[in-house]
């Protein structure tokens, strides 16, 4: 008799791996975030037990898995830097366990990212069960592809998408720089600022917050970014564009169906910047002005990735600001992320609830698990019959003194004003012990 918790007829089981790996101690912990996105009969699956306490929270909201369908695949042996995938392909047994929790019926895997090691899985879990699964994300090739910054403005502008005024600096090699091998990049940068007097410098690939500069007021001199980039090795080509005053910083967040299926227009989001322009959250609804031109720029962008053979979640950023010599609103793309993003956790948990408006963030707290969190918010967690308030996920980034949070409220004041009131009642209570 099979353990798992039964889905609908002629439905698909769905399977959530929201973590890629990494050495970074705890990083894996983020791949909770999946239970926001999951319902009763999805299969989720995460680094250590979850807290019967968050589950049941998450359930009386109407989220998150059935608790039988959490499977944790710990690390072992040295082996943090693996994926989930990893970690259940060479865990004894849990492949089979996978199976046995996901039933008789077709699978799909929804992952963060479609890595080779996901791929690998699909195929373990066809054998062992002796059914079609499938991968709901792109291919390594082409997340690679995506991941290529310059690649991504040519497209675009290809698609006819407006894209920031700039250039592509390529540099001799990544490795051994020294003042002349970064000339390339020195002249574009000055070639650039004489525009606005400000400029952004961003890396081919890699995380935006690791390999993003912004040099002239705000940011740092030529010399220094330059000091910088030539003790990194991660990029031989770097974007080099025109920073204008942005006004609004959106995600239009797709689902690109596969075998051929449409683009599905998920939300859009605005992005909250921290340092270095990194995210620090999202807000909901959109303040942009020129969303529509967004939304149809998107899937357009959209329809290239499925010809190309992408499908899964793609969050397509722009940039909307106004115009000095016309004043005019005006927007560009700013770039691709092949992948879940912070803004699609938030809206699953806007659309989950029915909430009208959002604001999420990371609050930083002492709070040694979600009991003991739960008690310092108090009246400020969400509740359905008040339709506002906030909702904690990832929790099992608290030991590290943090945890994201997204509050629901009535318009984005409010929802800012609930998350703002979370950060200050938990610092309130252990400033008390």
């Amino acid at each position: 008799m099979s353990d798992a918790v039964p889905a609908p007829a002629g439905t698909r089981r769905r399977l959530f791996l929201h973590c890629v790996g990494s050495p970074v101690p705890g990083h894996d912990r983020y791949a909770e975030r999946a239970l926001v996105l999951a319902r009763g009969d999805d299969v989720v699956c995460v680094p250590r037990g979850i807290e019967p306490e968050y589950l049941g929270f998450l359930s009386a909201l109407g989220l998150g898995p059935a608790a039988a369908n959490v499977i944790a695949a710990p690390a072992g042996n040295g082996e943090v830097a693996w994926s989930l995938a990893g970690r259940l392909l060479h865990g004894g047994g849990l492949v089979e366990l996978v199976a046995r929790r996901l039933g008789a019926t077709p699978v799909t895997i929804h992952p963060y990212a479609g890595t080779a090691a996901v791929f690998a899985l699909a195929r373990a879990l066809e054998r062992v069960s002796c059914r079609p699964v499938r991968v709901h994300a792109a291919r390594p090739d082409l997340l690679d592809l995506a991941h290529q910054r310059p690649l991504m403005r040519a497209r675009a502008a290809a698609l006819e998408i407006p894209v920031a005024e700039g250039e592509v600096a390529e540099l001799a090699s990544p490795f051994g720089r020294r003042r002349h091998d970064l000339e390339p990049l020195r002249l574009a940068i000055g070639r650039q600022l004489r525009r606005t007097g400000r400029v952004i410098v961003r890396g081919a690939s890699g995380v935006d917050g690791a390999c993003t500069f912004v040099v002239g007021p705000g940011g740092e001199d030529t010399d220094e970014v330059l000091r910088r980039i030539a003790l990194a090795s991660d990029n031989r080509a770097y974007l080099v564009e025109v920073l204008v005053d942005a006004t609004v910083c959106s995600t239009v967040h797709l689902r690109v169906e596969p075998d051929g299926g449409g683009v599905a227009l998920v939300g859009i989001s605005d992005r909250r910047l921290g340092r270095g322009l990194a995210s620090a959250g999202s807000r909901y609804p959109s303040a942009a002005r020129t969303a529509e031109s967004m939304k149809t720029w998107a899937a357009r962008f959209g329809g290239w990735l499925r010809e190309a053979g992408y499908s899964g979640l793609v969050g397509l950023d722009f940039v909307e600001y106004r115009d000095r010599a016309t004043g005019e609103t005006r927007s560009f793309f700013s770039g691709v992320n092949p992948r879940a993003s912070e803004g699609t956790y938030a809206l699953a948990l806007k659309d989950g609830v029915a909430a009208p408006a959002f604001v999420s963030g990371m609050v930083t707290t002492r709070a040694p698990g979600f009991g003991r969190l739960r008690e310092a918010l108090g009246g400020l967690l969400y509740d359905p019959d008040r339709g506002s308030g906030v909702i904690p996920y990832a929790t099992g980034c608290l030991d590290q003194g943090r945890c994201p949070m997204v509050a629901l409220g009535n318009d984005r004041l409010h929802a800012s004003e609930l998350l703002g009131k979370a950060q200050a009642a938990v610092e309130t209570v252990w400033a008390r012990s």
